[in-house]
């Protein structure tokens, strides 16, 4: 094992999207691959073979897979048998370094264009999740992050590389897909957190200073506007991040393709029905040119070919849906297209919250892409 060929999974995630990473063998249990897989900036073929049956079977396992296959274990350590008889039998196989478990705590930034003068920003994808953080800020100047997953270095090295110093970190609603960085990111980074009150309630167990409607964040050489948008995705307090003309971080309000689904927090109807006034007197305002920028995606076929997830209002609002006049058809269309919730959503609810839970509780809740969108479509 120790002369075994491994791949980081930043060096995975670049591979898929380069074509130099042919096949991807996972050997986890059949439901631990049924509830998440490798999923990068391209289709890759992949074969799930639980490991006791791929040992069994390793010789006709070695005429299938092409040279170069990843095999990928749940910690990068029960692989090691595997991969040595795959090697006797002539095959060049390359480990995934610590497994699904360290592929779940890659973060790839991506720089976002159209930004005004003296700004930058970063559209930071979670692959195993589909999820995004984001991190804005003026160099020599503040930065505010935004969504952050429960990694926070790789937040704190952007920051740091462009000379940026993180001075707010926000969180636009209680999160139920993932558990949030926040607050450790602003505590480490003496910062000001932001959740909204609506969500968390009065009382969490770390400093929180909720958003007002129309509070300006001072970036250094920039401003960025922010405001409250009510919202049925997950909560009814999310507040999104506006810098007018340019860009709104729209939290799980809407999607590149979708709306959030209202149903989370066990009030499904009567935030469905504030969805609708965000849609028609929040949004449809703004500039049409406005890039929306969401905290999730569902599909490949929402990220654009620069490989950034994201749209503009004029496109949003090109669906039958957000155009629909009529309250009740636009929540009933909603409402009766939800899916059934992941079990666990009530738990990181809880966690972002303030809940106390141990660490193997916390990587068993973050198995498994979002579902935070209802199947509505929007496009």
């Amino acid at each position: 094992m120790s002369d075994t060929l491994s791949i980081s999974p930043q060096e995975l995630y670049d591979g898929i999207g380069n074509g130099t990473v042919p096949f991807i063998l996972d050997v986890r249990n059949q439901d631990e691959f049924a509830a998440w897989q490798i999923e990068g900036p391209a289709p890759v073929l992949t074969k799930n073979m639980p490991i006791w049956i791929a040992v069994e079977e390793v010789e006709d396992l070695a005429k299938e897979i092409p040279d170069n296959t990843v095999v990928v274990c749940a910690h990068g350590n029960g692989s090691g048998l595997l991969i040595e008889m795959l090697e006797a039998e002539g095959c060049t196989v390359i480990s995934l370094e610590g497994g699904t478990a360290a592929w779940a705590e890659l973060l790839v930034p991506k720089e976002l264009p159209g930004m005004p003068v003296g700004v930058k920003g970063w559209q930071i994808q979670r692959p195993s999740k589909a999820c995004i953080s984001y991190l804005f800020g003026s160099p020599g100047g503040s930065a505010i992050v935004v969504d952050p997953a429960r990694f926070p270095e790789p937040y704190e090295e952007l920051a740091k590389a462009h000379n940026m110093t993180i001075t707010h970190v926000m969180d636009t609603h209680v999160h139920a897909d993932h558990i949030s960085g926040g607050p450790e990111l602003a505590e480490r980074n003496h910062a000001k957190y932001h959740l909204p009150v609506e969500d968390a309630g009065p009382k969490v167990p770390w400093p929180n200073e909720p958003l007002i409607d129309g509070e300006e964040l001072d970036l250094g050489t920039a401003k960025v506007h922010s405001f409250a948008i009510k919202m049925p995705g997950h909560t009814p307090g999310t507040t999104c991040l506006h810098l007018p003309g340019v860009f709104l971080l729209t939290g799980d309000t809407v999607f590149v393709r979708g709306v959030g689904r209202p149903d989370l927090t066990g009030k499904a109807d009567e935030l469905a029905k504030e969805l609708y006034h965000t849609v028609h007197d929040r949004l449809q305002p703004l500039d049409p040119a406005t890039m929306v920028l969401p905290a999730h995606w569902s599909s490949e076929a929402e990220v654009s070919s620069d490989g950034l997830v994201k749209t503009d209002l004029a496109t949003i609002f090109q669906s039958t849906l957000m155009n629909e006049a009529d309250m009740v058809t636009f929540v009933n269309e909603i409402v009766t297209s939800l899916p059934a919730a992941p079990d666990t959503y009530d738990t990181i609810r809880a966690v972002n919250a303030g809940k106390q839970v141990s660490a193997d509780e916390i990587e068993f809740l973050e198995i498994g892409k979002n579902q935070c969108a209802a199947s509505t479509t929007v496009g």
